[in-house]
């Protein structure tokens, strides 16, 4: 309807304004309207109505001067029909490009609709799965604590020196499988909860209370700086923490803090111990490697790479440990929340 009005508008403008008045200019101009209209909403019609009202025109003028070629009509007409094309073959793209959003749409809610049941699927898998190893974990965990107890009773018991050696190898064994059990339960857990937002200086607040009855000072200098990342974020330091009680030897000091680093950002955990050494400096995240279970700093890498942070050692054998967490742009943010330093 709007289409049909603009059109008798225009036959109106070009027999009064034109015809009845002799006028040429300014009018013209409206045509531009119809044809834009028209082309926006039925594309090809365009070209149609842009010829038709082209033609009135020059009919007109040749009317109105018989004998004369009108040139200035001709023009006016021929830029007229220029723009109805080239807006018809605009809207004719948009069009196409519309119409292959739609599939595209309809391609992705399809993906979408099974990666959600697909997840559905995953989750409840997960979740028996999470349960078996649950049972069978304490099954095991319940074996071997009546195992190490019956150790202990028969040291008791025996009176044979090399037997009691072969006795405390043995329960030095069942510890470290105890001790790997209750590591497959922090493994279990690594990428099943959705990653967060994550503020240093106060998870590291929960690890002072180990630090400072081993006579360790622990320097958190990280302000609001957060991090997002799996949730056993925690576990992390924890490991840290731990590495240095165990293999540092003197520690007396652990520091955490933070540099910027293009194209991200570097937290830093320094300790004063022994150190690593060079040819260590790798091994330490391997599975296996080490002289407790050999799981934590490799535990400590997946659960990093989850959100693609990353973790190496670059200190100086004799002047203690120095890991380095790499946070690339976009996993760290300063919340601007005043956090108490823990010193």
């Amino acid at each position: 309807m709007v289409l049909v009005l603009l059109f008798f508008i225009g036959v109106f403008l070009e027999c009064i304004v034109h015809y009845t008045y002799h006028i040429t200019i300014v009018y013209t101009q409206f045509y531009y309207l119809i044809v834009v209209v028209a082309g926006l909403w039925y594309g090809r019609t365009a070209v149609g109505i842009a010829l038709f009202f082209g033609g009135l025109q020059v009919a007109i003028s040749w009317l109105l001067e018989p004998g004369t070629i009108p040139y200035d009509a001709i023009l006016r007409a021929l830029m007229l029909v220029i723009v109805a094309v080239v807006i018809w073959k605009i809207v004719e793209k948009m069009t196409g490009y519309h119409d292959r959003v739609l599939v595209q749409n309809r391609e992705l809610k399809d993906v979408n609709l099974q990666l959600d049941t697909s997840r559905k699927a995953f989750i409840t898998a997960n979740k028996k799965l999470n349960l078996l190893s649950g049972i069978t974990r304490h099954d095991i965990r319940n074996q071997l604590t009546a195992l190490l107890a019956y150790i202990e009773i028969s040291k008791m018991s025996v009176q044979n020196p090399e037997l009691k050696i072969t006795m405390d190898k043995e329960e030095i064994v069942a510890n470290n499988i105890l001790r790997q059990i209750e590591f497959t339960r922090t493994y279990e857990d690594i990428g099943v909860k959705v990653p967060q937002w994550q503020n240093v200086a106060k998870f590291m607040a929960l690890i002072s209370p180990v630090t400072g009855p081993a006579g360790i000072d622990l320097v958190i200098s990280t302000g609001d700086l957060e991090v997002y990342a799996d949730p056993l974020l925690e576990k992390v330091f924890e490991n840290l923490v731990d590495n240095s009680l165990r293999h540092g030897e003197h520690v007396r000091q652990i520091t955490v803090t933070h540099e910027k680093h293009s194209p991200g950002l570097i937290l830093i955990y320094h300790d004063d111990g022994v150190g690593v050494t060079d040819a260590e400096k790798e091994r330490i995240f391997e599975k296996g490697f080490g002289k407790n279970t050999g799981l934590g700093l490799f535990i400590s890498r997946e659960i990093l790479s989850i959100t693609g942070l990353s973790i190496r050692e670059c200190g100086t054998y004799g002047n203690g440990v120095r890991f380095e967490i790499g946070v690339p742009e976009g996993c760290y943010r300063f919340s601007g929340k005043s956090v108490s330093p823990v010193n």
